[in-house]
């Protein structure tokens, strides 16, 4: 220990960041993160195309609904009008 501060202070030592600082180990902890946000984003946008696909099928479906309970009660006033 006592070594590596005094090769902080040498003027001859090659580069005293090496001594904290591991940049190979600094790279795969930075890929790591970048493979976990790959896989975050993808299934969150994953999630949000499902949800939207979800929606758009419940939007038609009130649609379909919708239109059948006009006809039925066009029908109806119809029939109750003849009456």
């Amino acid at each position: 220990m006592a070594d590596r501060i005094s090769a902080m202070y040498d003027e001859d030592a090659d580069d005293v960041t090496n001594l904290f600082f591991d940049e190979d180990k600094a790279r795969q902890a930075a890929k790591a993160v970048k493979i976990f946000q790959d896989v975050s984003v993808g299934s969150t946008m994953k999630k949000q195309s499902n949800l939207a696909e979800e929606e758009r099928k419940t939007n038609e479906q009130k649609q379909r609904f919708s239109e059948k309970d006009e006809d039925r009660d066009y029908r109806q006033a119809q029939q109750a009008y003849r009456f």
